[in-house]
């Protein structure tokens, strides 16, 4: 393999990465990961719809510590 195939593969893996990381650090993988989740507990999963309804109420039902 030559160098500039080399620097276009570490190149492609690091996008890669980048792209994993920024979809972990924005909760793109909340759903796919809940369903995974269900599906080896035998349970009935929620639709995407709910799901996001079920943690948007599980965030901001809380009380918050701010001021």
């Amino acid at each position: 393999m030559d160098r500039q195939a080399k620097a276009g593969k570490r190149i492609r893996r690091a996008l890669s990465a980048l792209r994993e990381w920024w979809r972990g650090a924005t909760g793109s993988y909340a759903y796919p990961s809940y369903l995974q989740h269900a599906n080896k507990n035998c349970a009935k999963p929620l639709t995407a719809e709910e799901f996001y309804l079920d943690d948007i109420q599980r965030k901001y039902s809380r009380p918050n510590r701010c001021c």
